[in-house]
């Protein structure tokens, strides 16, 4: 038995679900219109709510006196038990008159999350468990309902409208600008913190301490924040060098925190100080890199970086390049590749590089003050490492074609220069962790740690994209929705000339007619557009929009013939 706050309710819940099955939608009928009688604020006798719930005078009636909020109490528990009496004996959607609307169609509709769904539903908005013709009953929401609930609720339903969801790169700017907040003011409060950002960008108090919150829970190595909501120590420089780092200027970090350039600089080489202390450079080491001539063994000539060819060196390898392929690949083929003397020379003076700014930045770490020209050292071993790995990784990317383009078959959501892409991550990586003295081909390590990436990232996709799914999603590739057209609630239906495509998109769910519509023009506009744009139009991935795109047209295909299919398309 589903809980309510109300006891009286309870009892009530048992006697409408011992009621016959035929007083169901009277019954449904008497909640939506108590819902609207109620007012959130006053209270009301029980005897009050059974007589329009059901249509009969009880005999045991005494006020609720002993609830807070009564009415709203009363709203809430009204909506849990339409849910609960249809839960166990749906209704058959034939039997409701006017349009039906899924989760998923409704938060569409009105331009909102499936979780402000959630919460309009306690607030009086009735769902009701339908089913039709073989088909599995799902929650759905009756197009009387939806107009009470906006009639009596309209601001609500506005600004759940006008709610913007908070973008990554949104997010990444708050963090930043509140570490700022942090540092400049010593200590603060979160409450201080997010009232200044509220000033700064209009969001919502609320909004912004749910995502500070939610940051220091997830990284308590970087938490802003303690448990009393006391700020942490931020370290100015720190906040400083973090920022340059990122790409902005010095005369912009001295305008904006009203110092000179010389400041800045200054601050920039204690936050790198303070990074270098925090991280050990890592690399592969080998017990030759300790001898005593290890300089002139892995940087001398012998080993020099330069030796091994660059694109221009060999023109003899475009004849090699085969025909039709992309600039991007032609590219690969003119970049040589390694031979296995090269190849070792390039690991061992990379990590050679990396063996010495670890040297040099524990001997820095020892000293214990600012060695402006020991930071710039570190910092040059370190950039000629990236040269050298940057080598290595163009002499290796025709094996991350060849790897991705293997896969293709297996992943057919993801496009060959997708799985390049990752691949090519894959590859940085396997460079870093790479033991050349070890013996074995660079060759034969990436190819595996290629296709342990690929088979790590295919089910974490999969379940990003379930966490995109609202309502009954999972249904839309198998399920046959015989249901009107839910688009006809509020918007004017588009002009189909065909009667017989017509009737079959009316088949569709909203999301896979609109899919379908927009992709192949058969809107009001009669422009069709590609997938990517409709990613881009609706705000759902690209991968999801291709899967209805799918699903959609398998369900066309069970209903057209193929002259109708033909006509149509």
């Amino acid at each position: 038995m589903k809980k309510f706050k109300c006891s009286e309710m309870t009892q009530l819940a048992r006697e409408l679900a011992k009621a016959p099955a035929r007083l169901r939608l009277r019954h449904v009928s008497g909640i939506l219109r108590t819902i609207q009688l109620l007012d959130p604020k006053r209270e009301y006798p029980f005897d009050f709510i059974s007589y329009h719930v059901t249509g009969y005078q009880s005999k045991r009636g005494r006020p609720m006196s002993d609830l807070p909020d009564q009415g709203k109490a009363l709203i809430e528990d009204l909506t849990a038990l339409a849910d609960h009496l249809t839960k166990e004996r749906p209704i058959p959607a034939a039997a409701l008159p006017g349009v039906l609307l899924d989760t998923a169609s409704l938060s569409s509709r009105f331009g909102v999350s499936t979780k402000t769904i959630a919460r309009w539903r306690k607030r009086g908005l009735v769902g009701l468990w339908c089913v039709a013709k073989d088909e599995r009953p799902r929650l759905c929401f009756w197009s009387r309902s939806v107009r009470a609930f906006v009639g009596r609720n309209m601001e609500l339903v506005k600004r759940g409208a006008s709610f913007k969801v908070m973008q990554d790169g949104e997010r990444e700017s708050l963090l930043k600008r509140a570490r700022e907040i942090v540092a400049a003011t010593g200590a603060t409060t979160l409450h201080a913190v997010t009232q200044q950002l509220a000033d700064e960008t209009g969001r919502a108090i609320e909004t912004l301490r749910y995502t500070l919150r939610n940051f220091d829970r997830d990284h308590p190595e970087q938490a802003l924040f303690n448990n009393v909501e006391q700020s942490q120590p931020v370290e100015w420089t720190d906040v400083v060098y973090q920022a340059f780092m990122e790409g902005e200027g010095l005369s912009a970090l001295a305008s904006r925190w009203n110092v000179s350039t010389a400041r800045i600089g200054e601050a920039i080489t204690q936050g790198r100080v303070s990074e270098l202390r925090r991280h050990p450079i890592e690399y592969m080491h080998c017990a030759a890199f300790d001898a005593k001539n290890a300089d002139d063994q892995f940087l001398g000539d012998e080993f020099g970086a330069d030796q091994v060819g660059s694109a221009d060196d060999d023109d003899s390898s475009a004849e090699r390049i085969p025909a039709g392929l992309p600039a991007y690949m032609e590219a690969l083929y003119r970049t040589p590749l390694l031979t296995a003397e090269q190849e070792r020379t390039l690991f061992l003076q990379m990590n050679y590089r990396l063996h010495r700014a670890e040297m040099m930045r524990q001997k820095l770490i020892a000293e214990d003050e600012v060695n402006t020209s020991a930071v710039a050292a570190i910092d040059a071993e370190i950039d000629v490492a990236n040269r050298l790995r940057q080598r290595i990784a163009q002499a290796n990317l025709r094996l991350v074609v060849s790897v991705a383009k293997r896969h293709i078959s297996s992943e057919p959501d993801r496009g060959l220069f997708e799985l390049v892409s990752d691949g090519n991550v894959a590859l940085m990586r396997s460079i870093d962790k790479f033991d050349v003295m070890r013996g074995f081909k660079f060759s034969t390590y990436a190819t595996w740690s290629i296709k342990r990436a690929y088979a790590k990232a295919l089910p974490q996709e999969q379940t990003q994209r379930k966490r995109y799914r609202t309502g009954h999603d999972e249904f839309l590739a198998e399920v046959h929705d015989h249901r009107p057209n839910v688009l006809a609630f509020e918007t004017p239906e588009p002009a189909i000339e065909n009667p017989t495509l017509a009737s079959s998109l009316a088949s569709l769910s909203e999301q896979e007619r609109e899919v379908v519509e927009r992709r192949f023009g058969l809107t009001s506009a009669g422009a069709a557009e590609s997938a990517e744009e409709i990613a881009q139009r609706t705000g759902m991935e690209l991968a999801r929009v291709k899967s209805i795109e799918a699903a959609a047209l398998a369900k066309l295909r069970d209903r057209l013939s193929g002259e109708a299919l033909q006509r149509a398309g």
